[in-house]
């Protein structure tokens, strides 16, 4: 769409909930090989840890976030609670790898799942939380399918295997005029396809973005229900912006159409602006900087526990809480990796 101005360009990180640190550090780097750039408290819980993981430089639109919630039950998507997050892999061959490393390490895998030119595996966490794995693929499915069905030995994710960017995350919605109406206005995105559920008829996929790229899917069903986030589900959505210039012009559209918002929260390593969009889904909008290397050097990244200048003179405390939920709910490793879906973009 030629002079297509958006006001948000991709994602800037997705927030999950988390039952323990310890076993979510070990899955996500020595299984999913992402480093940890950040580990910090929950500014809003600030006696609960906040775990970040991303390329190795914590780049926007490469990193997960974690808040650790032991006493959380289990959440189950719905309206409000979105449904999964997909990281992109570089090519088919990489994608049939990914799928024997997890085989190797205990986790249970669903696919290839093929769909409008891309090859998807999906997988849960230790805490359950639906993960995609997606690429394009030129080569036609039963080809792909021959791929997967040689035996490799993966012995480690190799560089072709690193997960680098999220592809996209996908809340769940029953309207759709209403959400391309609510979606363009607000983060100024456009619908850029309309397809059906291969794994439900009775859904469809509404895909928004900006000319570059898709990178929210909502899944459509009339009758989806409300859903309540708790562990092993999504809490938010971020997506980015250039400066916090960009974040008040954005705020400025949320008051002119009675959305309510945050206001603008100073987060030390970015600002942030939230707002829920007409289902329930908890939306962030996140500057691009400062970044995760302002308060530590690149190299040492993720290794200790940083907290932002206003909560050092809680430290001691804090560092106590945490000491208490550790001993309070010790973990497993390794887990028991709940299984994968057989069609797992089948709203629940």
């Amino acid at each position: 769409m030629s002079g297509y101005e958006p006001f948000v360009h991709g994602l800037h990180h997705v927030t999950l909930v988390t039952s323990s640190e310890r076993v979510n550090r070990l899955f996500y780097t020595e299984v999913l090989g992402l480093r940890r750039v950040k580990l910090s408290v929950n500014q809003d819980d600030i006696y609960h840890r906040h775990l970040f993981y991303g390329d190795e430089n914590g780049t926007s639109g490469s990193v997960i976030t974690f808040f650790e919630w032991p006493h959380l039950v289990r959440g189950r998507p719905g309206l409000g609670s979105p449904h999964h997050l997909a990281y992109s892999v570089v090519s088919v061959d990489a994608l049939r790898k990914w799928a024997s490393w997890l085989r190797r390490n205990g986790v249970s895998v669903s696919g290839p799942h093929f769909h409008h030119g891309r090859v998807s595996i999906y997988l849960r966490d230790p805490d359950g939380v639906l993960l995609e794995l997606t690429t394009k693929a030129d080569e036609e499915p039963q080809a792909v399918l021959e791929m997967f069905r040689k035996e490799t030995r993966v012995d480690a994710v190799s560089s072709d295997m690193r997960l680098t960017l999220m592809d996209h995350a996908s809340p769940l919605a029953t309207g759709a005029a209403l959400l391309e109406r609510f979606l363009s206005k607000t983060l100024g995105l456009r619908l850029v396809s309309r397809r059906e559920n291969p794994h439900d008829p009775s859904s469809a996929i509404l895909s928004f973005g900006t000319d570059e790229s898709d990178f929210l899917r909502y899944l459509l069903k009339p009758s989806t229900r409300m859903g309540f986030v708790g562990v092993g589900n999504i809490h938010h959505i971020a997506v980015k912006v250039a400066d916090e210039e960009e974040q008040k012009k954005i705020m400025r559209v949320l008051d002119s159409i009675g959305v309510r918002h945050s206001g603008i929260i100073d987060r030390f390593w970015f600002k942030s602006l939230y707002f829920r969009d007409p289902f329930g889904n908890l939306l962030e909008v996140a500057t691009e900087g400062p970044g995760y290397t302002v308060d530590e050097p690149q190299e040492s990244l993720g290794t200790r526990l940083i907290l932002p200048p206003w909560l050092e003179p809680e430290r001691t405390r804090i560092e106590e809480a945490l000491r208490l939920i550790d001993e309070q709910h010790p973990a497993k490793w390794p887990p028991n990796y709940p299984p994968a879906p057989e069609e797992p973009e089948r709203p629940e």
